[in-house]
């Protein structure tokens, strides 16, 4: 019993160390404030992989981002998820998540990059890994979406979170 708590606590040191601060993401649309809501239509229209206000207002309030540190609007984030790769996928998910009255994505993290991994990632700001069983290390994330922005056409596999698959 002692093994199991000492194993849970270095997880959850290790989690807290590595990407920051625990706040779970909001859960639920009846947290979205309606002024955000009312304007989802507007979300995941383009092909853009810059967020536009909209987009950028609903994100930093679902991962509870402080604009004062961080602000996703006019932000390049890439999405990440097995098979759907784009912003429209991810907003396209959520509206009909909303009008069917279910709950938010889950299974969902967002990685901010800092200057290095930015450079790395083919100029991405953040991404979002969503509808995933594991916590994919960033240097991975990185990796993928370096991918993702020279336009290989591979699918997102999230079995092995350690290592790049292509399908």
């Amino acid at each position: 019993m002692k093994r199991v708590l000492l194993l849970v606590s270095i997880i959850l040191f290790f989690y807290i160390n590595v990407f920051g601060q625990m706040e779970k993401p909001v859960q639920n649309f009846s947290e979205i404030p309606k002024c955000i809501l009312e304007h989802l239509d507007k979300m995941g229209i383009d092909t853009f992989q810059v967020l536009n206000n909209y987009e950028g207002k609903y994100l930093n309030f679902v991962y509870k981002i402080s604009v004062k540190d961080f602000d996703l609007a006019g932000k390049k984030v890439g999405f990440l998820h097995a098979g759907k790769k784009s912003k429209n996928d991810y907003f396209d998910e959520e509206k009909k998540r909303f009008y069917n009255n279910s709950t938010l994505i889950g299974g969902n993290i967002i990685y901010i990059f800092d200057a290095i991994q930015k450079e790395e990632s083919g100029g991405y700001d953040a991404a979002i890994v969503y509808w995933s069983k594991f916590v994919i290390p960033i240097e991975t994330v990185v990796k993928r979406l370096k991918g993702k922005s020279y336009g290989l056409g591979a699918r997102l596999c999230f079995c092995e979170p350690k290592t790049f698959q292509q399908q």
